[in-house]
C-alpha cells in the first residue's frame, strides 16, 4: 500500500484502488465518463510513490473531507499534466493553505479598518489590493466620505454664519476651517478614485504613514 503524506490517510478500495482521504481538498480532478458527444476525458495524473495513478472519483466523507479514489494509470491515456504526492509537495500545499487563511484574514481586517486604512499613500494601497485583494479605490473613497460630508457642512455653516454674523455650528471655527480644508481635499481624493480608479491617501495619512515606518521599520543589517 503506498503511503499517506501530511494530513492525509489511505486505505484499500478494491483491487489495485486507493482511496486517499484528505481534510484539505487538492485541486485534482475526477475521470469524466465517455458521453454521446465527448470521449472519456482522464482525471489527474499523480505521481504518488515512484508510481503514476489516475483520480477516478472523488467524493465527501460524512465527516466533511475528500475522498479521492485513484487507480494506476492507463498508457492509452494522454498525460496533460502530473501533480506530485509526497511529503514535500504536501508540506507546501500547507504552507499555501496557511498563507492563504493569513490573507484573507488579513484582507478582512482591512475592510474592517477601511476608514483608517484609505488615509495611507497610494501605493501602499496599491500593495495591499494586489496581495489582498482589496479594492484601493474602495479604501480611499470609505476613508474620505466622512470628512468630505463634514467639510461640506462646515462650509454651510460658516457661508450662513457670515451672512448671520455669527457662529451657528457648536464647534469652534478653526474646526470649521479645518473642515474646508477637508473637503478641498476627500473631494479631490473621491474623484480620482471614483472617476479615475486611482487611490489616493490623505496627507495626514501619509505623514503618519511615514513616520511609523521611519520610527518602527526593522532596518536591514548591513555585511
Amino acid at each position: 500500500m503506498p503511503g499517506a503524506y501530511g494530513l492525509d490517510s489511505v486505505s484499500a478500495g478494491g483491487p489495485e484502488r486507493w482511496i486517499l482521504e484528505c481534510s484539505l481538498p487538492k485541486a485534482w480532478t475526477a475521470r469524466a465518463p465517455a458521453t454521446r458527444t465527448s470521449p472519456e476525458h482522464p482525471g489527474t495524473a499523480v505521481r504518488w510513490d515512484g508510481l503514476l495513478y489516475e483520480v477516478v472519483s472523488l467524493s465527501r466523507s460524512p465527516a466533511g473531507k475528500t475522498l479521492y479514489v485513484l487507480s494506476p494509470w492507463i498508457e492509452a491515456h494522454v498525460i496533460r499534466r502530473i501533480e506530485d504526492y509526497d511529503e514535500s509537495s504536501e508540506a507546501a500545499r500547507l504552507a499555501d493553505r496557511v498563507d492563504q487563511a493569513e490573507r484573507a484574514r488579513r484582507r478582512r481586517t482591512l475592510l474592517l479598518l477601511a476608514p483608517l486604512a484609505g488615509h495611507v499613500p497610494a501605493d501602499v494601497q496599491e500593495t495591499w489590493e494586489r496581495e489582498y485583494d482589496v479594492s484601493a479605490s474602495l479604501l480611499t473613497i470609505v476613508s474620505a466620505a466622512p470628512l468630505f460630508l463634514y467639510g461640506v457642512f462646515c462650509s454651510l455653516f460658516l457661508t450662513i454664519g457670515g451672512f448671520a454674523g455669527q457662529n451657528l455650528f457648536p464647534i469652534p471655527l478653526k474646526w470649521q476651517l479645518l473642515g474646508v480644508y477637508f473637503l478641498v481635499e476627500s473631494g479631490f481624493r473621491i474623484s480620482m478614485a471614483w472617476s479615475g480608479s486611482q487611490p489616493s491617501g490623505s496627507l495626514a495619512g501619509a505623514l503618519a504613514y511615514r513616520t511609523w515606518r521611519a520610527l518602527f521599520k526593522p532596518r536591514a543589517r548591513s555585511g
